[in-house]
């Protein structure tokens, strides 16, 4: 019996381990498709994503701004622009980057009907595009218009959350276009 015990315990944990995995991704997809805020709110790490969104965005801001021959030439003039251009993105971030702004954008975006019905299939399917990272983060990415996103999860007690969201380093080209 004991040694039956020794066998099953690990196996036990182990199903466990990755279960939990499995499911919170789950509780994020049908945070997405129902447009569920409280869902959204119990599986992303809010706070975390705001400061990986803020330190991508201003690093590239300060980036694309330092290698523009319009703000070289403005000297220190260029500096203080920089500066109030990252204050604005701290601004637009925490304002739009939380449970309401993730709602308003589910409800604007015309790929809404392209993202699958949260079942028991996604669920385990959930599996098959799962990267562990290591004990305690996994990523996945996810793909849009011919893009991948990578979306990272960090385990936090017995749930997984969301704590970061890895944008293309071409966004802010795009966003130019638009």
């Amino acid at each position: 019996m004991k040694k039956l015990s020794i066998i099953i315990l690990p196996i036990f944990l182990l199903f466990f381990y990755i279960f939990s995995a499995m499911y919170s991704f789950h509780q994020v997809h049908k945070s997405i498709y129902y447009n569920d805020k409280q869902l959204s709110k119990n599986y992303i790490e809010w706070d975390e994503v705001k400061k990986n969104f803020k330190d991508f965005f201003n690093a590239n801001l300060l980036d694309k701004m330092s290698n523009e021959k319009e703000f070289k030439d403005l000297g220190e003039l260029g500096i203080l622009v920089t500066g109030l251009a990252s204050k604005f993105v701290d601004y637009a971030i925490d304002t739009y980057i939380n449970p309401e702004g993730l709602s308003l954008l589910i409800q604007k975006s015309d790929k809404k009907s392209e993202i699958p019905e949260p079942n028991l299939g996604t669920l385990i399917g959930g599996i098959s595009i799962m990267n562990f990272d290591g004990l305690s983060s996994f990523h996945v990415n996810l793909e849009t218009d011919g893009e991948e996103i990578p979306v990272h999860f960090k385990r936090i007690g017995i749930k997984w959350k969301v704590v970061e969201i890895e944008f293309p380093e071409n966004i802010f080209d795009e966003m130019k276009l638009n």
